[in-house]
Order: structure tokens, then sequence, then C-alpha cells
């Protein structure tokens, strides 16, 4: 499944990295060895001064026009075995959920960076769209990679929850 993202971000403040998108990209979802992941592809690195706070990434996923992102919703959830709710989440709540990896390649600098415990927080966003944030304790590893990518890997269960709510949201 593709999901049109306007906005893609990764801050690794301790590494002096930012990791984003030339304007919009899509996330690709897709399925490997039972492990559900959320992909974004071709990131640009660019080096970050000057910045204090937290490590994490950020997206911005668009959910209109709402009736083919539903389609494409339940699609995917019915090709993967994951059964959607049939009662929806309130539109209002949010989506919280504990990701098995969240991590990213950074291939100019030569750095796989990665937490384990991280926590991924969804909620409404702007008019049509849903924003997603990960935080955690971000890890570096030198490793030679060959794109600049943010990937995020969770469970069927997870995968369900964020999923109803992001039919919930587009609906």
């Amino acid at each position: 499944m593709l999901l049109h993202c306007p906005r893609v971000q990764a801050l690794f403040p301790k590494d002096h990295i930012r990791l984003e998108h030339d304007g919009p990209v899509w996330m690709h979802w897709t399925e490997h060895g039972g492990t559900l992941i959320l992909k974004v592809g071709d990131l640009k690195f660019s080096e970050l001064s000057g910045h204090d706070g937290e490590s994490g990434l950020l997206l911005e996923v668009e959910l209109s026009p709402g009736d083919k992102v539903v389609h494409k919703i339940e699609g995917f959830a019915a090709k993967h075995s994951l059964t959607l709710p049939p009662q929806a989440p309130s539109p209002a709540s949010e989506c919280l959920i504990q990701p098995i990896l969240a991590a990213c390649h950074v291939p100019s600098q030569k750095k796989f960076i990665f937490a384990e415990k991280s926590f991924l927080e969804a909620r409404p966003g702007p008019a049509g769209s849903a924003e997603i944030a990960v935080k955690g304790e971000f890890r570096t590893r030198p490793v030679p990679c060959q794109e600049g990518d943010l990937v995020i890997h969770l469970t069927p269960g997870d995968l369900t929850r964020l999923l109803a709510h992001l039919r919930a949201w587009a609906e």
C-alpha cells in the first residue's frame, strides 16, 4: 500500500543529523517475514547544528480523498489477514503503539540510527491528514548503506490498531 506523505523528517541532534524529503513522498506499507513495515525512501541528509531536543521521526500522512484511502486501508488489511474492528475508534482519539524497530539509514555518514524501544503516536492532523511521531532512545551503528530511508517495524496487532485509527480519521 502507498500513502502520500506531504512531510517526512528525522532528527537526531546527538549525531547532528537531519533527514527529510524535498517535497511530498510516498510511504510504502508492506510485510516481510511476519513483520509489517512502513518505509519512506529517498531521504536527504543535512547537518543539524545548534538544535537540542529529542531524537525522533515525524511524518504527515494524507488521508484524502477519504473514500480512496479507506479502500486502500481495507484492501491492505484483508491482504495481510488483519481484522479491522467493526467499531471505529473515536475520531478524536490518539493511537499509541510501541514499534519493534524504528530506524534510518544515512548513506553519506555510513550510519544506521535505530531505536528498539520507542513509542509511536498518531493523531489527526490538519485537514485530511494524520501526524505520526516516533520518539525514543536512538542509537547509532556504523553501517555502509545505499539509500537514505526511514523504516518502522510493527507487529500485526499494532499495525491493525494504527490502520483502524487512520480509517476512522479518513472517514
